[in-house]
């Protein structure tokens, strides 16, 4: 089967991340959103979207208010990073870039647990914003080779 879709639709990376051992939470939170050496970068090269969602352990206590049989199992990571960009090679090219190599890459060691944090990617589709369904959202599907 080959997957067939429209142009508009965008490849979002997930990246469920834990901080480094060595980092309070604040120190991550601060690390993450107040030195971003990522930044020139993914305006080169094209990334649409990066977001972060920061779960300190005070927002995850607040699980507690809606645990049930179907929210039973609650992650543990630290931070869950979203970047979205149009086609993966945009990606492919913003980490061969030597500048990214020599001085994104080692800075990863300093805040992130690389070991532990995880990773996937998939398309994305936004239905519902700022409180309204759209009218219309980007389909896609399977067909027969």
């Amino acid at each position: 089967m080959v997957f067939r879709k429209e142009e508009s639709l965008q490849l979002c990376l997930t990246i469920c991340a834990f901080r480094h051992p060595s980092l309070s939470e604040q120190e991550y939170y601060d690390y993450m959103v107040y030195a971003p050496l990522v930044k020139p970068f993914m305006e080169k090269y094209g990334v649409l979207k990066y977001s972060m969602t920061h779960t300190f352990t005070s927002t995850k206590s607040l699980m507690g208010h809606i645990v049930d049989s179907q929210f039973a199992n609650i992650a543990e990571y630290d931070c869950v990073v979203q970047i979205v960009f149009r086609d993966i090679q945009y990606f492919v090219r913003m980490r061969k870039d030597p500048e990214y190599q020599r001085l994104v890459v080692p800075d990863h060691e300093v805040f992130a647990d690389t070991k532990r944090s995880k990773m996937t990617i998939g398309y994305t589709q936004v239905l519902l914003e700022w409180g309204k369904f759209r009218r219309r959202w980007t389909t896609f599907a399977f067909v027969e080779d």
